[in-house]
Parts: structure tokens; C-alpha cells; sequence
């Protein structure tokens, strides 16, 4: 959820952050891609992934149109990169750059860089 209009400092630390967890961490940054990946192409709101992945009850991102089978499919996935040992990097992470939004930290996974997250809701 995008709270505010991010800095592009703020937008390139949590980009340097994400390459901290690729190097140290690279079967869970793969994941993370993965479930991210998916998101986009079940075309699902990021607050939706975020919400499952950090255990909120936010019913505004359920998405009302998507059978249930493919959310059961899905929820399977996330729960696949929930059950990670080093989990709580990620979580850590969208914690601490909650300030940008959830939304920008997943256009950076999948490769879009800071300039362009600079200034634009998400």
C-alpha cells in the first residue's frame, strides 16, 4: 500500500536492500520473484500479497473476481514462501520501507528501476 510520495533515496535503499537479500539469500529471493511474478500475472493487488504474506486482515485487497480455485492455487504459493526459514527478511524488509509502499518494493523485484517508481502511486 502506498502511503505517501517516496523519495528516490528512499526508493534506492530499498533496492540496495533487495540486492543485500539476493546475494545473502538467493533461494528466498527466488521465491519472493516467484509469488511476485505470480501476482502480476493473476493480475492480484500487491496489498494482497503483502496482506497474506505478513498475516494482516486487509479485506479491501481480496479480490472479488478471481475463482476460488486459483485463489487456493495462489494462497498455496504463498504460503510456500512463507514457510522459508529466513522469512522474516522479507517481512523485515517490507517493514522497514513500509514508507514507499509495497507496491514499488515488488516493481523493484521484478526489475523496474527507481527513477521510474520516483514520484508515481503505484
Amino acid at each position: 500500500m502506498a502511503l505517501a510520495v517516496a523519495g528516490l533515496n528512499d526508493i534506492c535503499k530499498a533496492k540496495d536492500d533487495l540486492e543485500a537479500i539476493k546475494q545473502q539469500h538467493s533461494e528466498l529471493y527466488e521465491q519472493v520473484l516467484h509469488v511476485v511474478s505470480l501476482t502480476r500475472q493473476l493480475q492480484l493487488n500487491y496489498g494482497y500479497m503483502s496482506s497474506l504474506l505478513m498475516d494482516e486482515e486487509l479485506p479491501e485487497y481480496k479480490p472479488q473476481f478471481v475463482r476460488e480455485s486459483v485463489l487456493r492455487l495462489y494462497h498455496c504459493e504463498v504460503q510456500s514462501l512463507k514457510e522459508f526459514p529466513d522469512i522474516h527478511v522479507v517481512k523485515d524488509l517490507l517493514k522497514k520501507h513500509r514508507k514507499i509502499g509495497d507496491s514499488r518494493i515488488f516493481l523493484l523485484i521484478l526489475g523496474a528501476k527507481p527513477e521510474r517508481l520516483h514520484g508515481s502511486m503505484v
